[in-house]
């Protein structure tokens, strides 16, 4: 340990002091004595404890610290722990750790206790390794660890991603007679949900059962939630009546997680089902299982279903909280009903509810929406004078609401201002103003701007200049697309589909017709596979210049790979037969290639 002083010193300086705290633990032994006396006064032990028990403000915590380490009879062991247990609560966790140093340099010895605390909380901080050191300590200094403790080590791992540490620990403490309890193996499989690896985590709980440890009800609730996160509803569904068939039953968290994935797979008739199942079993749902009703019902546009089920959440004594509130936000900002949007907004006030960022958000996005920016820019001056910080949401929605309003200076000066608001231009940003600038018809201004970008420490993505790309062929600049179409293979990207159907249909544009053909051919060649609309923009190229034997060929290759044509390439193929004075030849091959049939006296 003492090898990594000088690493954990740099790296840790918020807990440089903790290393030297370790190697003290080891001058303890099981002999060690402890300042440790009956209290004289039961009743006034009592009151203090009890009055501890409030404990509300890490300030007054060091107050009762104080005292404690002053009184006499010193306290107990017990008490102590009590007091770091709340400061525990309290989110202190470093905090938690001098105290416990302070007590020990006391010479009080360390009990299971406290150092399952100082494990805790060390877990907390990020610093599971150092977690291992003190359960090491433990062994040494002849105290045998609880289950408590080692399934806090065990979660530590687990939450850090370090889920194989976790059970390799699991396993040499099972040879030492530590038998995993069903929370140890929870631990594990919440670890692995949240790397991804749900097999895994389904395999470790029939690797439970072999162990002759019943897997509990969050453990399946977890692997459950994770399933219906990556829609995959229906196996959460079987799982859950795996479950219940080994006499297993669901939970208030079984059931939300099942009815949030069921309301996002619009399966709303089994999520009603399961809903009154929950509720026949004597299960309520809580204010998260009406937001997720309330969210889902507002994402459909089912604005009345909503505030139905706010108006029944109230009845059963579940007030709506701030995701509660948001989501009927947001539901109001999709039709554009911003009226009704701020009025649920000053409820929410009204009701002591504060608005978070997302709230803002939402109303900021609503404004833009519509245009009405002056009411956004408003908002943004509110989240600041209330103290909240604007996210790059914020920010990234403003810009473009101010595109959006043909204000591109307005969206230049924001860019350039972000820095003010703690926030930097991402590659949202990026795309969303260059997008914007070339829509307000400042080509010149988005060209200039992305030249400033290149400059900037971020690594561009194809997006971007697929961006470029459209807005120059679309101002008539097909030679400058062309320039920097050229220069994108020797910065490291790979075209996409998009890239290459923005430059046909520039081409196109300018006339350039085989320079286009000879470009989809290049595009084939380099295993980017031509989709509909990169098809429909050579076509209409072809058919504007009147080449329509030309368009035959992709007309017919469209038809094999089952290819729609589009309302433009419709357009031009009946303008092309009118033109052609009812070739009977043309009209055969657009109604038995293309599915066309031109009427008479079109």
């Amino acid at each position: 340990m003492p090898t990594n002083v000088s690493l954990y010193r740099v790296n840790f300086p918020h807990l440089q002091h903790f290393v030297p705290f370790l190697i003290s633990l080891n001058s303890f032994s099981s002999s060690s004595s402890s300042k440790i006396t009956d209290p004289s006064s039961i009743n006034n032990r009592h009151n203090f404890l009890d009055s501890m028990r409030n404990l509300k403000t890490i300030d007054s915590a060091f107050i009762f610290f104080h005292k404690m380490i002053t009184m006499n009879p010193f306290p107990s062991p017990k008490d102590f722990t009590l007091l770091f247990g709340l400061i525990v609560k309290l989110k202190h966790y470093a905090t938690a750790i001098s105290l416990i140093k302070h007590l020990y340099s006391l010479g009080v010895k360390p009990n299971v206790f406290t150092l399952t605390i100082v494990i805790n909380c060390l877990c907390h901080l990020n610093h599971t390794h150092f977690g291992l050191s003190v359960l090491g300590i433990m062994f040494k200094i002849g105290l045998n660890p609880t289950l408590v403790t080692l399934n806090t080590i065990v979660n530590g791992l687990c939450v850090q991603g370090n889920v194989v540490q976790a059970m390799r620990l699991v396993d040499e403490l099972d040879k030492m007679g530590y038998r995993p309890s069903s929370h140890t193996y929870g631990s594990m499989v919440n670890g692995l949900c949240r790397m991804g690896d749900i097999p895994a985590a389904i395999r470790f709980l029939k690797k439970m059962e072999e162990r002759k440890c019943k897997p509990s009800v969050v453990a399946y609730s977890t692997i459950m939630d994770a399933l219906c996160k990556d829609r995959l509803v229906s196996e959460a569904l079987n799982l859950r009546s795996e479950m219940v068939s080994k006499g297993i039953q669901p939970n208030l968290v079984t059931y939300t997680c099942l009815i949030h994935g069921l309301c996002n797979s619009g399966r709303w008739k089994e999520a009603s089902t399961l809903l009154s199942e929950m509720m026949q079993k004597g299960i309520f749902p809580n204010v998260q299982t009406f937001t997720i009703l309330v969210d889902a019902f507002c994402k459909e546009g089912l604005i009345m279903g909503a505030k139905s089920i706010i108006s029944y959440m109230i009845q059963m004594g579940e007030e709506p909280n701030v995701v509660t509130y948001n989501s009927l936000i947001t539901g109001y900002c999709l039709q554009n009903k911003m009226n009704e949007a701020t009025k649920v907004f000053d409820l929410m006030i009204d009701k002591g509810c504060l608005p978070s960022i997302v709230t803002y958000n939402s109303l900021i996005h609503g404004w833009c929406k519509i245009k009405n920016v002056d009411k956004a820019i408003y908002l943004l001056g509110e989240v600041v004078n209330k103290g909240l910080d604007p996210d790059i949401a914020t920010l990234n929605t403003l810009i473009g609401g101010f595109c959006k309003a043909w204000k591109p200076l307005a969206a230049k000066e924001l860019f350039f201002t972000m820095h003010k608001y703690g926030q930097f231009p991402d590659l949202q940003t990026c795309a969303i103003i260059l997008d914007g600038l070339f829509k307000c018809n400042s080509h010149s201004e988005a060209i200039s701007l992305f030249r400033e970008i290149e400059k900037m420490n971020l690594d561009l993505h194809i997006l971007i200049y697929n961006i470029m790309l459209d807005g120059m062929c679309s101002s008539g600049k097909t030679k400058d697309a062309r320039k920097l179409f050229s220069s994108l293979p020797a910065k490291g990207l790979k075209f996409d589909v998009y890239t290459y159907t923005i430059m046909i249909q520039g081409l196109c544009k300018e006339g350039l017709l085989d320079d286009a053909e000879d470009l989809l051919i290049n595009m084939e060649e380099d295993g980017c596979m031509p989709d509909m609309c990169t098809y429909n923009v050579l076509v209409q190229g072809l058919l504007r210049k009147y080449y329509f034997s030309r368009s035959k060929k992709y007309l017919q290759i469209m038809k094999d790979k089952g290819f729609s044509i589009d309302a433009t390439t419709t357009e031009l193929l009946i303008y092309s037969f009118s033109a052609n004075e009812r070739n009977d030849h043309l009209h055969e091959f657009l109604q038995k290639n293309v599915g066309l049939s031109i009427q008479e006296g079109m």
